[in-house]
């Protein structure tokens, strides 16, 4: 067996934007056909490992007879919440690794095909499912071929074309989708007692969770440092390497998939605004303009060339080990070459 496959797993929570799925989840068990295998599926910042988290709860709650519910008090409740519920299991990548392994997969199966420690249901949760490697999705099959009974699997992800078609066809899928941007907003207002910025919430795609992270002035810092960054970078000040490496150090690789975020909506939003013909300053959408003018042509398509760029890097970072620095000043040069030559007077 894996060593560390299985961790306490997040605490149980439901979101206001989480009541569509809770009241089809309800209705499947009061009719009894709750699926055996569950594809959790949509954005990151919206609650799906503690959705999960609350389903596994509810499931496994002795008071959820005909109603799904999770009492919180009960031996199964306490024991989930104290993490030590012999059968329910969390499987994630391990320690500094980026890939759940087929031992792992292997690992949580046979758990599962086991007999009930306490009599009732036995639950697996993958997360994230579009990190198992190609073995370890295989190994998965056969469990969802045939499944043992009072057995569920919750597979989480983000990204669920990176799932073997194999599995999500196996999978009963379950889109959690965000909340309006006034509902995110307003929520936010609730939680942190401040009136939101509005291009937090475009930064963070109108997921609530990653929103309430970045509304303490971190997207403010984050949004202020770009700009200042490119707006070096286009006046000649600075060079591709200086920046790649800055953003690269080992303290701030935590940061470079936000940076790579602010650099796809940026670009897209001067993209649009070329379309349009009202591209006349750099600047992130809602925010104070401080970078320099466009310049007079802008190549369109070679923008969106550069934004598939960035999104490229985004998926490798996420999935593969890599030259973090050559790939940033590489996606540099590249956004340097779409926004042409400073102008005249900057190259002083």
């Amino acid at each position: 067996m894996a060593e560390n496959t299985f961790i306490p797993p997040p605490l149980p929570r439901l979101y206001p934007w989480h009541e569509s799925v809770i009241e089809q989840m309800k209705g499947a068990w009061a009719a009894g056909r709750l699926p055996h295998a569950i594809l959790l599926q949509g954005a990151e910042g919206l609650g799906k490992r503690e959705l999960a988290s609350w389903l596994a709860a509810a499931v496994l709650c002795e008071t959820s007879t005909e109603t799904l519910q999770r009492c919180g008090k009960c031996a199964s409740c306490l024991l989930i919440a104290a993490g030590t519920h012999p059968d329910y299991f969390w499987v994630r990548p391990e320690e500094d690794k980026q890939l759940i392994s087929v031992d792992q997969i292997r690992d949580a199966t046979t758990r599962l095909t086991k007999t009930s420690y306490r009599q009732g249901y036995k639950i697996s949760i993958v997360d994230p499912a579009h990190q198992m490697t190609v073995a370890a999705a295989n190994g998965l099959l056969k469990t969802l071929e045939e499944p043992t009974s009072n057995s569920l699997l919750i597979l989480i992800t983000s990204r669920p074309s990176s799932l073997l078609p194999t599995v999500r066809s196996r999978c009963q899928k379950i889109t959690l989708s965000s909340p309006s941007a006034a509902e995110t907003l307003q929520w936010l207002q609730t939680e942190t007692g401040a009136a939101a910025d509005p291009a937090l919430i475009e930064f963070t795609g109108n997921a609530p969770l990653r929103a309430r992270e970045f509304a303490d002035g971190r997207f403010s810092s984050l949004d202020s440092d770009m700009q200042g960054a490119l707006g070096a970078l286009v006046a000649g000040r600075v060079d591709v390497t200086h920046v790649a490496a800055e953003w690269t150090k080992k303290n701030e690789l935590p940061e470079l998939p936000n940076r790579l975020t602010w650099l796809d909506l940026w670009l897209t939003s001067v993209a649009r605004m070329g379309i349009g013909g009202t591209a006349d300053l750099f600047t992130f959408p809602a925010r104070s303009a401080h970078l320099p003018s466009l310049p007079a042509t802008l190549n369109i398509s070679a923008i969106y060339g550069v934004v598939d760029q960035i999104r490229a890097l985004k998926a490798q970072l996420a999935r593969t080990a890599l030259q973090r620095e050559l790939a940033m000043e590489s996606l540099l040069i590249a956004v340097l070459q779409v926004i042409g030559p400073p102008p005249q007077e900057l190259r002083k």
